[in-house]
């Protein structure tokens, strides 16, 4: 069973916070079912990449942000730069905004909509 991202998360519907979370679920669903299955393997993707590598990660030794290497490697099979900017951005804020807890909190919720099947489309 699949919850609302507030479930895993600190996000809390109720006062509507202004921040990523409530632009997340405001966009794609207090579930993400507005997302398709792409868009969250790919978010999915990039924010475990980002967790994974933001402590080794050296910013000055790099061309580009640890986060933008890991949705690029997310999603270069579905070519996210150019034909999904909304879901690229909301990537980044989720790597500048959210705490860690928050970024697994969201990755947990993913994978449970994922595995659950709660998701708007799926072309794979």
């Amino acid at each position: 069973m699949s919850h609302p991202i507030g479930y895993y998360t600190s996000y809390n519907p109720q006062n509507r916070t202004p921040g990523i979370l409530d632009q997340i679920q405001e966009k794609w669903g207090s579930q993400l079912e507005h997302m398709t299955y792409e868009q969250k393997i790919v978010m999915r993707a990039a924010l475990t990449g980002y967790i994974a590598q933001k402590p080794v990660h050296i910013e000055s030794c790099s061309s580009c942000s640890c986060i933008d290497g890991c949705i690029e490697s997310a999603g270069v099979d579905w070519n996210v730069w150019d034909e999904d900017e909304p879901l690229v951005e909301a990537i980044q804020n989720c790597s500048w905004f959210l705490s860690e807890s928050d970024i697994e909190g969201l990755v947990e919720a993913i994978t449970s909509q994922i595995r659950n099947q709660v998701y708007a489309s799926r072309s794979v």
